[in-house]
């Protein structure tokens, strides 16, 4: 059902199906696309709307097996319907918390219209994508007032990246080690939490932030490479890419130029998690 461009990072003959994780270059927002076995994952849809879709079309991706939205954020859901226009959704999960929200209409109109499988995410549900991969809605101990967020954990293999968005310190218990970190509130002082950095310790660590304004906080990125972090940022270096066998993993980013051709940027060394 997924169609993409091949980018040029590529393992060794003999390894298992790579999958590749992108987290896309949406300024102060989020949207991950997770591409394994010929399927594409979208995880939320970025701030406004046409980013996330005219990246997928770069990507001539014309269908999503599964469409995540993982709170009704503006940062994450301006891009919804857009996405929608330009793809087939085949199954599309929420919180189930956006009827408070008057856009929210639309989409429930799209999805009744186009009869797409529209269900709630779900805490404790694992969602297999692919031969290897699964995405996870963790367990989170839900304190405090309008609590809304899906906490989501990518798992291939051996590979593990945590997507973080508002609260900095959830009060998770994750028993396998976490390599990758999505950083939340993109980066703020206020949604960093020493205690919980230094208890994950991501091998690498990164910002979903726009290149308008200050940019992550500063203490907050010290504190990342602190604790070892490599910290990508996407107003510097763009998508960030996350290529895995589910041994090993390669980090390395692209930039969309203004005519919407892609261009590799970087690569960064293939690693093995722990």
């Amino acid at each position: 059902m997924c169609t993409t461009i091949l980018l040029l990072l590529v393992f060794s003959p003999g390894t298992a199906e790579e999958t590749t994780i992108h987290v896309i270059d949406v300024g102060t927002g989020d949207a991950v696309l997770v591409e394994t076995a010929g399927t594409c994952t979208l995880i939320d849809a970025g701030p406004d709307r046409n980013t996330t879709a005219a990246y997928l079309t770069g990507h001539n991706i014309t269908a999503l097996d599964l469409f995540l939205v993982t709170s009704m954020d503006p940062g994450k859901t301006g891009g919804i319907l857009e996405v929608m226009n330009r793809t087939v959704v085949y199954d599309y999960r929420d919180t189930g918390t956006g009827q408070v929200y008057p856009y929210y209409g639309r989409v429930l109109e799209k999805i009744e219209n186009e009869s797409i499988p529209h269900s709630s995410l779900a805490v404790g549900d694992i969602m297999s994508i692919g031969n290897d991969a699964s995405i996870e809605v963790v367990p989170v101990n839900q304190t405090g007032m309008g609590y809304d967020e899906a906490v989501l954990k990518i798992t291939v293999g051996n590979v593990s990246m945590l997507l973080l968005s508002q609260n900095g310190s959830p009060d998770i218990s994750l028993p396998d080690p976490i390599q990758i970190l999505r950083v939340p509130d993109h980066g703020s002082r206020e949604a960093y939490d020493a205690g919980f950095i230094h208890r994950l310790k991501p091998e690498v660590a990164v910002i979903s932030v726009g290149r308008i304004g200050k940019g992550p906080n500063k203490a907050t990125v010290m504190g990342l490479e602190a604790v070892g972090a490599e910290v990508f940022q996407t107003d510097i270096r763009g998508t960030i890419l996350i290529t895995t066998d589910g041994e090993k993993y390669t980090t390395g980013s692209t930039r969309t130029s203004p005519a919407g051709s892609i261009s590799l940027i970087s690569v960064i060394e293939t690693r093995p998690p722990g």
